[in-house]
């Protein structure tokens, strides 16, 4: 195996050698959008003049030395703090316990003094039942037990002998993602199971999502995606593997939002192709500009690359060969060390929410209390912090569990129905409200509307005349004891008293799908907005987002099977493009507060949908790092043939103006939950209207 130190590939501030062609281009960190390989006539050609004046730039003094610091820059001195957020869950999940023998690293549940308090030494905290899965609950929120980590570039593993006649074998990439729309030999990911798990990375402290993506007819994992958060953009790795468990393929790019994409050749973003272990071939694509590095004339001639833009390991100087074999193993060790870490880290999932005192003020001290949706029995029990929120990390086994909210004096409240799953990392309940116990009822109005039907007069959405209207206490209650019904005038309106707590009101009328709200009677509120969706048929999806007064516009964005050969936006309903040819169409645009903004896929693919709910309001205000959107109440609603089959609550007291709220892929309905406040080069987030 070839030499050269990693850190070192020729010395600070140059390129050993300077002869043409042998630098290596800059790998700029920011502005990254996605993208993937070998797109043989899939990919643009880039202009020879223009390719051969920026091989020129790259041979700048210091290029391949910025380069090498990309890659091995989880130094301190590019190390960027995480957010609050993110720092702050570090107290509730679970760490890494150390290399196994065969030196890779794997990630551990607790640590061992915690461990210790299961074998009956002390009573876990918060521990409500000896069941097993009591027990690894109160594990899992012990104090002091913090979320497994991960050393991405832990030296474990040594690239395999170089032979320059190897070649990529692009079977893999090609078959498992959609390089042609209309082609059903590819596009197999869709397909694919996913679950999900989150880490800390060992050596920056940055919190790492996995995406696993595992072939449901044979078991074998064949692609995972890290994404790393690095303060206010992203890092995205994604890592292509053989059945048998052998990197072949690996593309790594910035972005400060996740949207959909992989990698092809006009992304930025470098990409290392493997064969035994090999890397044959070392692509840098930056400003739409290649680079291809390559062992041999079999991987020279593999893909449409322009020759002009094809360096020969053989021909580099000492320095920058240094550089290709450093990089050979750091990121040979980086595909292992996920592969075998994340496997085998055990799975966890948060349930969390806060608790609010009658007036909307945080309420610290509440009690809180886990218990089994299935058999009733009490697993857990913690108190809300000063801003009055709960977290609490179980195993994201399916389950499906309640809560159990009290304060002294106040009426208690019960949420029901929190499902648990392998794709769940963060599962966010809606506000819950300690109103006092009192005699004394609160007047509400409940006002329904259509969803996708605008009244004839014009004066917003149709409403649900003589709809009925059924309240149960507690918050996702959908069967069971109904503790008040009417039905609703001819302007779709309700009036009643009701005692002071927190309730779920279904709407129910021939035509539409049945419809829940969560809401509190309480002091100083007195009126709830419900928009029901006209029942659907069969392949038929709608998603309805509403929200409250504040922000005035917040704004949907759906994401459809993409093609990115014809740009980011040609699969993209939003208000700057309403529709596409297939029937993808944003029906409403509310602008001026509540909603509803609805939007409907007519046929669901077999493919990949990502939907996001922008705030407008902050977004086209400059101001990505308001709460608005957190305090809005903003929830989204999935319906289907089916249904209600999915509602998401928009996580509270968080910066940000961009919530990535689920995706469907293979028609299945998959939370996300990602928050960002980054939105510089996304111009969809804030075109003008």
């Amino acid at each position: 195996m070839p030499g050269g130190q990693p850190g070192a590939p020729g010395g600070p501030g140059q390129v050993p050698g300077g002869q043409p062609g042998q630098g290596f281009p800059p790998y700029q960190p920011e502005g990254m959008q996605g993208g993937e390989d070998e797109g043989s006539s899939k990919g643009s050609k880039v202009a020879v003049g223009i390719l051969i004046a920026a091989i020129a730039a790259v041979l700048a003094v210091g290029a391949a030395f910025f380069l090498w610091t990309r890659l091995s820059g989880r130094d301190e001195a590019q190390t960027r703090e995480i957010e609050t957020e993110e720092t702050t869950e570090t107290d509730e999940d679970l760490e890494t316990d150390g290399e196994d023998e065969d030196s890779e690293t794997q990630a551990t549940v607790a640590d061992e003094s915690t461990s210790g308090e299961t074998q009956g030494e002390e009573r876990l905290a918060g521990l409500l039942s000896d069941s097993e899965l009591a027990k690894t609950i109160a594990e899992y929120n012990a104090e002091g037990a913090s979320m497994a980590s991960i050393q991405v570039f832990a030296e474990n593993y040594t690239p395999g002998t170089r032979n320059t006649s190897y070649a990529w074998d692009k079977n893999l990439f090609y078959t498992l993602e959609d390089i042609s729309p209309t082609s059903a030999a590819d596009g197999m990911i869709n397909g694919y199971n996913i679950d999900r798990k989150k880490l800390r990375n060992g050596d920056t402290g940055h919190m790492m999502e996995y995406e696993i993506y595992t072939n449901p007819s044979t078991g074998k994992v064949n692609k995972i995606v890290s994404i790393e958060y690095m303060g206010d953009y992203l890092e995205l790795t994604d890592y292509y593997y053989d059945d048998y468990g052998k990197v072949s393929f690996i593309f790594v790019r910035d972005d400060i939002n996740y949207i959909p994409s992989y990698a092809v050749p006009t992304k930025d973003g470098q990409r290392f192709y493997y064969n035994n272990d090999c890397m044959v071939k070392w692509r840098v694509v930056s400003n739409g500009v290649q680079a291809n590095y390559v062992i041999g004339p079999e991987s020279a001639r593999q893909g449409d690359n322009p020759p002009s833009s094809i360096f020969q390991y053989a021909n580099l100087d000492g320095g920058a060969q240094a550089t290709y074999d450093a990089t050979e193993r750091r990121m040979i060790n980086a595909a292992y060390n996920t592969y075998n870490t994340v496997l085998n880290a055990e799975g966890v999932s948060e349930i969390s929410g806060y608790v609010y005192d009658e007036q909307g003020n945080p309420l610290p001290g509440a009690k809180v209390v886990l218990s089994s949706e299935t058999d009733g029995g009490e697993l857990y029990e913690c108190v809300t912090d000063g801003s009055g929120q709960y977290r609490i990390v179980v195993p994201s086994d399916d389950s499906t569990y309640r809560l159990t909210v009290t304060s002294e004096g106040c009426v208690p409240a019960t949420v029901y129905g929190i499902g648990i799953s392998g794709q769940v990392l963060s599962d966010y309940q809606d506000g819950v409200y300690m109103i006092a116990r009192d005699t004394q009822s609160y007047p509400i109005s409940v006002q329904m509307y259509d969803a996708l039907n605008y009244a004839q007069d014009g004066s917003g959405m149709a409403r649900l005349s003589n709809a009925a209207i059924y309240i149960r206490d507690g918050i996702n209650h959908r069967d069971g004891g109904v503790v008040a019904q009417a039905t609703a005038d001819s302007m779709g309106v309700v009036g009643m008293e009701l005692p002071p707590g927190m309730y779920t009101a279904e709407v129910v009328k021939e035509g539409y799908d049945n419809t829940y709200y969560n809401f509190a009677s309480r002091p100083g509120t007195d009126v709830v907005r419900i928009n029901a969706s006209p029942r659907l048929a069969a392949g038929e999806v709608r998603i309805v987002l509403t929200w409250g007064q504040d922000p005035r516009d917040l704004d949907s964005h759906l994401f459809t099977p993409y093609d990115s050969v014809f740009g980011d936006t040609t699969y993209h309903i939003w208000y700057g493009n309403r529709s596409d040819a297939v029937g993808n169409n944003l029906d409403v645009d509310d602008t001026d507060g509540y909603g509803p903004e609805t939007t409907t896929i007519p046929l669901l693919k077999n493919g990949l949908y990502k939907y996001y709910v922008a705030d407008y309001t902050n977004c086209s205000g400059s101001n990505p790092a308001s709460y608005d959107m957190s305090y809005s109440g903003a929830t989204v609603n999935v319906y289907t043939s089916n249904g209600l089959t999915a509602t998401f609550t928009v996580p509270r007291n968080t910066p940000g103006v961009i919530w990535e709220v689920f995706e469907i892929r293979n028609g299945a309905i998959v939370p996300l939950q990602r928050y960002y406040s980054n939105i510089e080069d996304k111009s969809w987030w804030h075109n003008d209207k």
